[in-house]
Order: C-alpha cells, then structure tokens, then sequence
C-alpha cells in the first residue's frame, strides 16, 4: 500500500491523456472512468465506462508505450494508482504477479476481440445488449452482474460508433421486446437468467486494499 495513492477526480477531468507517456495500475474506487479517444474532426469513441472495483492500466505497464486511450472522470470519481516508477522494482523482485498483469491484458483482449466479431454477426440491437451486459459484469470483473448500469444515451452511442437517434431507436426496440427498461441516465437489465460472467483474476481484493488505504491515510474506512 506504500506505492499507491488516491486520486480524486472532478467531472471531465482527465486521468492520463492519449498518447501520454507513463504506465503504472489504476482501480476506480468511487464513481467511473471513460477510456475514450477523439479523432479529428472532434468525434468522440468510448472504448468502455471503467467502475469501482475494475482494474486498468496493465497494457502500458507491460510494454513501457504510451497511453492508448485517455480516460477521463465520469462525475466525481476516486482512482486508487499505483505509479509504474515503484510497480514495476516491486514486480521484479516478486515475478510471479507479472502472470497476473498478463492475464487482465488478455481478459482485455478477448473483449475487444468479441466486440469485433459482434460488428459482422450482430445486430445493432445486440450489439448493444452485449455492451450493456459488459458493463454490468465489469467487463469479466463482478460475479454478480449489476441490474441498473448507469450509462447515459449519449454514452452508449460513442460506444457503439453511432448517431444518439439511432442509439434511441435500438434502445426503444430492445426496451419494447422486455430486454431492458430505461430511466434517466441508466437502463436496467431485467433478465431472469444471470448474465454470463468470467471468473475475475487473483487480483487484490480491492475492499481490502481501500480499507487498508484510508487507515494508512487516517481516513473513514469504506466497504465495497
């Protein structure tokens, strides 16, 4: 815990920019992080709504590149980072959670790989669905999938590389067929089936980290 501090984001404000030099691990502890770009002609892409719990960073703490993505506070948001200057020292001389590193890039990877199978074999509709159930899993990271996923219309649409009119008359059809139900900011998914999830990776159990940061700090403990 020695390594790692809490940094306290408003909304907008940017964790790391693209292209930014750096690498160390970061875990949202309150609020949420958009991993998004911007192309020149000012149009936005969400890549994922990062939540409490939910680890990132891995890709340039293994490779030393630059940031891919920026990531950027959805509302006030607490961020645990653990800089790379100190991770890494601390990940040679105990090697064996260097697997660890490697397997949340991959649990990334396959993500990303499914999502571009999704653009041939699926409908917008179902595309979108997937998303959605992606965020209430944690992308892989949550046992118990979440019912209410706080994403904003506006969200989805960068998500998805679409118009908002077109993202609202998926989300219409989707909430038409009993799939889903929308409130302001939010959609709900209630399926009677849990969702599929993966098993999470042997990462630090991350009530156990907050906990013992804010003791460190002298800070009121807070249980996720």
């Amino acid at each position: 815990m020695k390594l790692s501090r809490l940094i306290q984001l408003r909304h907008g404000q940017a964790l790391f920019e693209p292209d930014e030099k750096g690498s160390g691990l970061c875990c949202v502890v309150g609020g949420s992080l958009l991993v998004s770009n911007v192309n020149e002609e000012g149009k936005v892409h969400v890549l994922a709504q990062v939540e409490p719990c939910q680890w990132m960073g891995e890709i340039s703490t293994l490779d030393s590149g630059p940031r891919a993505m920026g990531a950027y506070a959805n509302g006030i948001t607490e961020v645990l980072f653990v800089p790379g200057d100190a991770l890494e020292p601390w990940l040679n001389q105990h090697p064996q959670y260097w697997r660890h590193i490697g397997i949340l890039a991959c649990q990334k990877l396959r993500g990303a790989l499914d999502s571009l199978q999704e653009i041939s074999f699926l409908s917008l509709e179902q595309r979108i669905l997937k998303r959605l159930e992606r965020v209430a899993t944690g992308y892989g990271s949550r046992v118990v999938p979440a019912k209410r996923v706080k994403v904003p219309q506006e969200v989805i649409a960068q998500m998805m590389g679409i118009s908002r009119q077109s993202a609202n008359k998926a989300l219409k059809s989707l909430e038409e067929m009993g799939l889903i139900s929308r409130s302001y900011g939010a959609v709900e998914l209630p399926q009677k089936e849990p969702l599929p999830v993966h098993i999470p990776i042997e990462m630090p159990q991350i009530g156990c980290v907050v906990r013992r940061f804010k003791r460190v700090q002298g800070e009121p403990e807070t249980v996720f």
